[in-house]
């Protein structure tokens, strides 16, 4: 499909939708579908300290609702985030975090996607929020500048789109950032270039997205 959105029946997170439900007003959206984060590895079995719903336990539940759209995010790159404390994560490039990302978040997330059981499901995986346009904006930051390197933010977005890209049912965007932070006439060349050529380096190039 071109556009999986298109005539798609969405799968709603029942935890979020119980959460929603049970705020003033909140019946208003509660049947509406979200994105659910894999923001670490944990996350993908289930974490004990949130909701206990796993990457496969939501897509069971999507199976249950006889949706056929599945929205997550992948953000767990090492040095995420590299401008900001609140949103960094738990992967550092110096502590062989870019092989973990690999072995324990990317291939977690991917054995798991590409069950057979899932085909039927079109699974849009937003890659990696906030960090191609922190190397264009924040390389002020050792930490950016750490992620500019190996391992970090070009290298860990490609092989995720390489991963991602041989399940034939998942549809990968990368973010871009917003309006407010890129686009502008002393970043526009430099964000665009970054990022399609982030892109194109894949195993299918402009195809991995």
């Amino acid at each position: 499909l071109d556009n999986p959105f298109i005539g798609a029946k969405w799968y709603v997170d029942p935890v979020w939708s119980a959460k929603a439900a049970g705020e003033p007003g909140g019946s208003s959206i509660a049947g509406e579908a979200t994105f659910v984060w894999m923001d670490r590895i944990g996350a993908i079995a289930g974490p004990e300290d949130g909701d206990g719903m796993g990457l496969r336990d939501h897509l069971n539940e999507a199976v249950a609702q006889n949706a056929n759209l599945f929205q997550f995010v992948v953000y767990d790159l090492p040095n995420r985030d590299c401008a900001a404390l609140a949103s960094n994560g738990e992967l550092r490039i110096s502590e062989n975090g870019f092989q973990r990302y690999q072995d324990e978040y990317i291939a977690g997330i991917t054995e798991i996607i590409g069950d057979p059981a899932y085909s039927g499901i079109r699974i849009v995986a937003v890659i990696e929020v906030d960090s191609l346009p922190n190397l264009v904006t924040n390389l002020d930051e050792p930490d950016c500048q750490e992620a500019n390197g190996p391992g970090g933010y070009v290298d860990g977005i490609q092989h995720a789109l390489n991963e991602l890209g041989k399940i034939p049912n998942v549809y990968s965007y990368v973010d871009i950032a917003h309006s407010g932070w890129l686009g502008w006439s002393d970043n526009y060349s430099e964000a665009t270039t970054l990022i399609a050529d982030a892109i194109l380096a894949t195993d299918k190039g402009a195809n991995s997205i």
